[in-house]
């Protein structure tokens, strides 16, 4: 599970890079490279911690007869809060959150053609995840470990999967054999 630390350095890192309006902000937010889900509201209320911190700055900007909208801006003590929050979370191991492995312990529970339609539900489901990070070049990943690591880590899960369903179709195949050679 993620921190207010997790938050604020993914929000000031988002912000160290360019200046970003709360639209342009959240469709950063929603883009599956991003480790930790931030929703709109809460991300507004971090940014709003994050000004009176001093860490972010806003100005509002108008173009043409749009509403006018707030720009945020990373400060000199936002990029000093980024450089501290780098430094104190960067050793630190934090296992991986996956409510999605649980299911997979009582797989057993289910029938081999069950669990082998739900398997390759869930793989399509995967594969799309993955096709999201076919617009990040090695050039990216190499300068984006984090990113690096998530593409890798769905890349391990899509193995995984695909020798689950590899099994389920020969239990599925063996459950199909045996009942077809069952007397009458």
């Amino acid at each position: 599970m993620s921190s207010v630390n997790d938050k604020y350095l993914l929000l000031l890192g988002i912000l160290h890079s360019e200046d970003m309006h709360g639209y342009q902000l959240n469709q950063f937010l929603k883009h599956p490279s991003n480790a930790i889900r931030i929703g709109k509201a809460n991300a507004y209320q971090l940014l709003a911690k994050l000004e009176e911190q001093g860490f972010v700055s806003s100005i509002e900007q108008r173009e043409g007869n749009r509403p006018p909208r707030l720009v945020y801006s990373i400060t000199a003590a936002g990029k000093a809060e980024m450089l501290r929050l780098v430094k104190d979370q960067l050793s630190i191991y934090q296992p991986i959150d996956s409510p999605g492995t649980i299911p997979l312990n009582f797989i057993e529970l289910l029938t081999p053609q069950e669990a082998l339609s739900l398997l390759r539900e869930r793989q399509a489901r995967l594969a799309i995840h993955c096709e999201s990070f076919k617009d990040f070049s090695d050039e990216i990943r190499a300068s984006h470990p984090g990113i690096d690591f998530l593409v890798r880590q769905a890349a391990l899960e899509q193995e995984f999967l695909n020798k689950l369903v590899e099994e389920y179709q020969h239990k599925q195949k063996d459950d199909n054999d045996g009942e077809s050679k069952q007397p009458d």
